[in-house]
């Protein structure tokens, strides 16, 4: 008797599937987006204007103010050329929209700062106790992680 009737399948093609992924590529890909937004109107990507989603093919990008508004209508071409260029070949065009109370700040993903996980001294020696009774890389791994309760910055190598 059987007690599965379907095979085990591969992690990664779980993975491919996930709406997860799907988000995570569109999140970098309207990360991409902005800073080059940002690089074509030679500004600091202060939230005057962020593109916020990707609809049919289609950019949406939402400004602060009517002027901005104005300003980018007025080289909506030649971004919609230079997005084609760069980074999305197939995209149909944009929409400009103005939205005066939202706020457009983003951030650029080498400015996310990932701190190390925090181990407190007592930690540290409960993991030098069991470094010391541990052979191997076991043994060096878990030394490795007592180490953080002396250097906080430091993430742990594994």
């Amino acid at each position: 008797m059987a007690r599965y009737s379907q095979k085990p399948v591969d992690l990664s093609q779980l993975l491919q599937q996930s709406s997860l992924l799907s988000t995570m590529q569109h999140a970098d890909l309207l990360r991409q987006l902005n800073t080059e937004l940002a690089q074509f109107l030679q500004l600091d990507p202060s939230g005057f204007c962020k593109i916020s989603t990707i609809k049919a093919g289609r950019l949406v990008i939402l400004c602060q103010s009517p002027a901005w508004a104005t300003r980018l209508k007025m080289q909506r071409e030649a971004i919609l050329d230079n997005f084609r260029q760069k980074i999305l070949p197939d995209l149909a065009g944009i929409d400009i929209e103005v939205s005066p109370n939202t706020q457009l700040q983003y951030v650029k993903a080498e400015e996310i700062k990932t701190e190390g996980p925090k181990i407190s001294e007592q930690a540290a020696v409960y993991l030098l106790a069991l470094a010391q009774n541990s052979e191997g890389e076991l043994k060096q791994k878990l030394q490795r992680l007592a180490e953080l309760a002396q250097k906080p910055d430091s993430a742990p190598k594994t």
